[in-house]
């Protein structure tokens, strides 16, 4: 869609982004996010700070939303997604990329307090206390992912879930080896498919 326009919600400083694929697809690319470290984003053609359950843009402006590791920070992730759909144009298309609250990092990070949070992710993974948000986890299973979305309109979601590595598990060998286990397990068995670590839904507005 050369010529299109994508919004990137959530996008912090784009420490934790992908590669800069609305540039290599010919769009627009605009950033939003409440916090002030958009204004180091240097991914994006357009930079505003909002809150992305009430975006400041016209209906159907944008040809895509995509949404990484946001959604799971949101305490209301259905007027987040209610928004997405109201400035999409017919035929847009949300992503939607995000942590499983049934893989056990999910569930460990919702069963312990932020404070947790903090130190684990300043000690152990190294992370600056700017990148590390609370998170409510209300939009974190395969199929309460998928009711919201049809709920705000969105038609045909389809959500997969992917397993990743255990890396967060790589300060502790005996911890680690039981993460490669329950990657080795939650990858080849697709009745396990639940369990995996990520979810990825694609969703139309038609």
């Amino acid at each position: 869609m050369p010529g299109g326009r994508i919004l990137d919600a959530g996008c912090g400083s784009g420490k934790f982004s992908g590669d800069n694929f609305a540039k290599e697809a010919g769009c627009d690319l605009v950033g939003v996010d409440i916090q002030e470290t958009i204004r180091t984003n240097r991914k994006l053609d357009f930079r505003v700070r909002a809150n992305v359950n009430d975006l400041p843009f016209r209906d159907d402006s944008f040809d895509l939303v995509n949404c990484r590791w946001t959604i799971e920070h949101l305490e209301k992730p259905a007027a987040a997604l209610a928004e997405f759909y109201r400035i999409l144009r017919p035929g847009g298309k949300l992503a939607v990329f995000t942590s499983n609250l049934l893989h056990y990092y999910g569930a460990a990070s919702r069963l312990t307090p932020h404070r947790f949070h903090l130190w684990f992710n300043r000690r152990v993974r190294a992370f600056e206390e700017t990148d590390i948000f609370p998170t409510y986890y209300r939009a974190n299973t395969r199929w309460r992912l998928r009711t919201l979305l049809v709920q705000s309109g969105f038609t045909r979601p389809d959500i997969i879930l992917i397993e990743g590595a255990p890396n967060a598990l790589a300060f502790n060998p005996v911890l680690h080896r039981m993460g490669r286990l329950y990657q080795s397990l939650v990858g080849r068995f697709d009745v396990l498919s639940s369990f995996r670590m990520n979810l990825i839904a694609i969703a139309h507005k038609e």
